[in-house]
C-alpha cells in the first residue's frame, strides 16, 4: 500500500513517458493507453504450450510429446513492440521497461493458484558480467504483488552457450546436466511456477519441470512475458 501511495505521488510530481511512443501517459504507467491495447496480446494459444493459435486448443506439438510442465501462461507474443522492450530489460539493463512489463503482466497471472515462484537460474558468471538475472526480478516483482513467496530452490552450475538461434534438439543437448536442485524440500507437495521471460522450445522449462517432478512437486507451470509463434 505504501508503495502503490509513492508510485501515485511520484507519477503526479512528474508524469509518466511511454516508452514506445514518448508521449505523456497521464497516469501512473510509462505506457499510454493507445501503446498498451496495441501491445500483441496473446488471446488465443495453446492451453498447454502457449503457443499461439487461432482457438484456444492443444497445439499437435503438445498431443504427440506433452511437455513436463502442466502449464504455461504467457502474456504477448514475441513480436513488436514486445520484442524490442524485453531485449531492452534483457540485455541492455532497461529496469523501467522491465518493470512496465511485469506489472502490465500481471493481469494475466493475478487470478492464478500458487504456492512459489522459481526464476530460471543463471550461471553465476553470466549474472556477474549482466548485472542481474531478469527472470528473479520479475519473480520479487510477481511475488510481492501476489504475496506468492520466491525460492532459490535451483542452481544453473553449467555455463552453457546462449539458446539463442538454436534448433529445439540442440537446445535439449546444450542444457543436459546444467541445473541442479539445492533445495528440495522447498518443492515437494507445492504448486510451483517457473518464471521465465520468453518460451521458444520450451527446453529450459521442460529441463527445469522434469528435475522438480522428481523432487515431488505436485503442479507445474510456467508464467512468461511472452511466447514465440
Amino acid at each position: 500500500m505504501v508503495n502503490s501511495s509513492l508510485k501515485q505521488l511520484s507519477y503526479k510530481l512528474f508524469p509518466g513517458q511511454c516508452l514506445l511512443c514518448l508521449a505523456v501517459t497521464h497516469r501512473p504507467k510509462d505506457i499510454c493507453r493507445g501503446c498498451e491495447q496495441d501491445l500483441p496480446w496473446l488471446r488465443t494459444r495453446c492451453q498447454r504450450c502457449a503457443l499461439p493459435l487461432t482457438t484456444n486448443t492443444i497445439c499437435g506439438t503438445c498431443l504427440k510429446t506433452p511437455p513436463r510442465f502442466d502449464r504455461c501462461l504467457a502474456c504477448w507474443e514475441y513480436r513488436f513492440p514486445i520484442d524490442g522492450l524485453i531485449s531492452r530489460f534483457k540485455y541492455h539493463g532497461d529496469r523501467a521497461s522491465g518493470a512496465l512489463l511485469g506489472e502490465l503482466a500481471l493481469t494475466t497471472f493475478k487470478n492464478q493458484a500458487a504456492d512459489a515462484l522459481l526464476p530460471v537460474p543463471m550461471h553465476w558468471r553470466r549474472q556477474l558480467r549482466r548485472g542481474y538475472n531478469q527472470t528473479e526480478l520479475l519473480a520479487a516483482q510477481w511475488g510481492t504483488a501476489l504475496d506468492i513467496p520466491v525460492l532459490r530452490a535451483l542452481k544453473r552450475v553449467v555455463a552453457t552457450p546462449t539458446q539463442q538461434g538454436l534448433s529445439a534438439r540442440a537446445r535439449q543437448r546444450n542444457l543436459k546436466g546444467a541445473f541442479t536442485l539445492i533445495k528440495a524440500e522447498q518443492v515437494y507437495g507445492k504448486r510451483i511456477v517457473i518464471v521465465d521471460d520468453v518460451l521458444t522450445t520450451g527446453a529450459t522449462a521442460n529441463s527445469l519441470a522434469a528435475i522438480l517432478r522428481r523432487a515431488g512437486a505436485t503442479e507445474i507451470m510456467v508464467w512468461c512475458l511472452a511466447r514465440t509463434p
